[in-house]
């Protein structure tokens, strides 16, 4: 299929879409190329070209609009992606964790709701007058929930994003430890390899800093790097081997 008719096609499937985008989702380079080819639809009368709810010149398809290829076939998306679905996305690792430490004998004062987009701690939690503050974060999808980029991929890369989310989770750990100097504080992240690559290099400074992390596994297994278990008198501290060793399965 020639790039004209690709781009025929995706303007049938993604009305309002500029020059740009379409370069992107068609990998049509230059973009210069594809605004070619949509000006010269344009002056054929098989498209519209104005401006979309961002201001910038989209491409609608007129009714003369021909359409033969097979993509323009397939239902366009009504709705966006349902996130939720993935067990790394941060509203079920919220709900992991907090299952956890009900387990573990916690009381949970307050969960955020990620679906609303919650502000604050996403966890704090409580026992034996103790409080526990947590930083939940999940791991960056390769697509987009807008429907209107349904099958689109994401230009960065997750492991980049990753990487800003996790630097994002220890700012905002410190920023708790200021706001609450007598709780404990923790980051729960989905345990991907980015991430376990990410506190590696940043172990140290965490146990100095005196910030519990928690590993949420897939199975829903929790690992937590820095916790001791309560013992029987009911004392809770943290480890003081060195970080990168303290590697610790919370007994269930």
């Amino acid at each position: 299929m020639d790039n004209r008719n690709r781009i025929v096609d995706f303007i049938v499937c993604f009305p309002g879409r500029d020059d740009d985008e379409i370069s992107k989702a068609l990998q049509i380079t230059p973009r210069q190329t594809v605004n070619q080819i949509c000006r010269a639809l344009a002056k054929a009368g098989l498209l519209e070209r104005r401006s979309n709810a961002t201001g910038k010149l989209a491409n609608y398809p007129l009714g003369t609009i021909p359409v033969q290829s097979p993509l323009s076939k397939v239902a366009k998306p009504t709705r966006s992606p349902d996130a939720t679905a993935d067990w790394f996305w941060e509203g079920n690792v919220t709900t992991t964790v907090a299952s956890f430490l009900r387990e573990q004998g916690w009381a949970i004062i307050s969960q955020a709701d990620t679906s609303k987009k919650e502000r604050g701690v996403d966890i704090h939690a409580t026992r034996i007058r103790r409080e526990l503050m947590i930083e939940v974060k999940g791991y960056p999808s390769r697509g987009y929930r807008d429907p209107n980029r349904s099958g689109e991929k994401k230009p960065t890369n997750p492991s980049v994003q990753a990487q800003h989310w996790y630097a994002h989770a220890f700012l905002k750990a410190l920023r708790m430890q200021s706001a609450y100097p007598t709780a404990q504080v923790a980051i729960a992240l989905p345990d991907f390899p980015r991430y376990r690559t990410l506190f590696r290099e940043t172990a140290s400074a965490l146990q100095r800093l005196g910030v519990i992390t928690m590993f949420v596994a897939e199975s829903g297994q929790v690992d937590t790097i820095g916790l001791k278990p309560f013992s029987r008198r009911g004392r809770f501290s943290i480890l003081n081997r060195p970080a990168h060793r303290a590697i610790d399965s919370v007994t269930r």
